[in-house]
């Protein structure tokens, strides 16, 4: 069944659609929204009109020469107020069209009339706003409706629709510049499970806030402005990476990375030590021997102690990979072994039994290896565990990230 707020073709229309017919069903949501719009000397609600692909005064589109620069929508009373919203999501942001937006309003009487422009991206330097013009983006916009959809059921259902919206444009490869929603928690149950375009719309913000994470950039080495992939697959666990800054202009599948992943279960985050890189790694396994590569993992070990404190659900765990390429972009897994960290420390604190023999067996495949092996540590979060169902998730993420960064020295030293 068509969703009530897609009644446009234009994805633009769409998701302006979805926000006035919000205001409009819940009209005490106004008067606050125009207040953080910027909007000055609002009249009282009873007094506002709302339009829709109209300027404002007017009930339907006009064309009159000198008069065609028709806004998203309007907010306007009897009196000579306005307030009008041009919408960007997939299209560019033009000055110009904003300028004819109040130009427009003026000749038919409105003329102070307020402009806002709800773009996805934020214009650029060179792009001067005219006067009377405010930019918000449209993940203010979805912040602003999450805040008020617990008091509010017409917030929430606009808020639920952004989140599909944002969804569904990923999912079939619409040109968004950046994001629509923010990351809130991964809030998967029974009555809302995993699916693979909530995964898709979630590891897309999580990569950006990562790359906006300056102390988790510095301390690893990435490149905020590097690319991740450009396809997410759709496999049973779906991932994404961050490249390090040495790696640039290098292929991902050559140099270590910071990998972010999602299944219908966990989320997690991993350092990747692609097979590309096995030469330089082989050979330093072999000088520092297995007491040293063991007494390393520990420290990583050590290091995840305060994230699985806040996550108790949260599991540690180094891996080795054997694949078989039979094309460029078709794959086998002939074998894969992991280990769950606490099972190489000596300590009943873990409550994890020690087997030194998995550390042994680890460093003997990687130290003798003939075939194409990939190693990585990852730590993998339950969406079940409560500091998972918040924004907080992100940092515990982020600081598990650092906490590998043993590894990342000694495949880089």
């Amino acid at each position: 069944m068509r969703n009530i707020f897609d009644q446009y073709d234009q994805q633009e229309n769409r998701l302006t659609h979805a926000l006035i017919c919000t205001l409009a069903n819940d009209k005490k949501l106004i008067p606050p929204f125009l207040r953080w719009l910027k909007g000055e000397n609002i009249p009282p609600l009873k007094n506002i009109h709302i339009g829709q692909q109209q300027p404002p005064g007017q009930e339907a589109k006009v064309e009159k020469e000198g008069k065609g620069s028709i806004p998203d929508a309007c907010f306007f009373d009897d009196e000579g107020w306005a307030l009008v919203i041009e919408s960007k999501v997939q299209d560019k942001i033009r000055i110009g069209q904003l300028r004819r937006h109040r130009q427009t309003a003026a000749c038919y009487g409105y003329e102070n009339a307020h402009v806002v422009l709800i773009a996805v991206d934020h214009p650029s330097k060179s792009q001067i706003l005219p006067d009377g013009v405010h930019y918000v983006s449209w993940k203010a916009v979805y912040q602003w409706f999450v805040h008020r959809s617990k008091m509010s059921d017409w917030a929430g259902r606009l808020v639920e629709y952004m989140q599909v919206f944002e969804a569904n444009m990923i999912d079939h490869d619409y040109n968004i510049r950046g994001t629509l929603t923010m990351f809130s928690g991964f809030h998967f149950d029974e009555e809302h499970p995993y699916t693979y375009r909530e995964g898709k719309r979630l590891i897309r913000l999580m990569g950006q806030e990562f790359r906006k994470n300056k102390h988790l950039v510095r301390e690893l080495g990435l490149d905020p402005e590097g690319q991740g992939r450009k396809g997410i697959g759709k496999d049973e666990k779906i991932w994404d990476f961050i490249p390090l800054k040495k790696a640039e202009g290098k292929a991902f599948t050559a140099y270590p990375h910071a990998t972010i992943f999602m299944s219908s279960k966990e989320a997690g985050v991993a350092i990747t030590v692609p097979n590309a890189f096995k030469g330089w790694v082989k050979r330093c396994l072999k000088k520092i021997g297995t007491d040293e590569f063991g007494s390393l993992l520990s420290k990583i070990e050590k290091n995840l102690q305060g994230c699985i404190k806040q996550s108790p659900g949260t599991r540690p765990i180094i891996y080795i990979l054997q694949r078989q390429y039979k094309g460029q972009k078709s794959h086998v897994k002939n074998g894969r072994l992991e280990v769950d960290l606490r099972t190489l420390v000596n300590d009943e604190k873990t409550g994890l039994k020690h087997q030194p023999m998995w550390l042994e067996a680890i460093y003997s495949i990687l130290t003798h290896k003939r075939t194409n092996i990939q190693l990585g540590i990852e730590v993998r979060f339950p969406y079940s565990e409560k500091a998972m169902q918040s924004a907080k998730a992100l940092d515990i993420m982020a600081d598990a990230w650092i906490a590998m960064k043993p590894m990342l020295d000694f495949v880089m030293k």
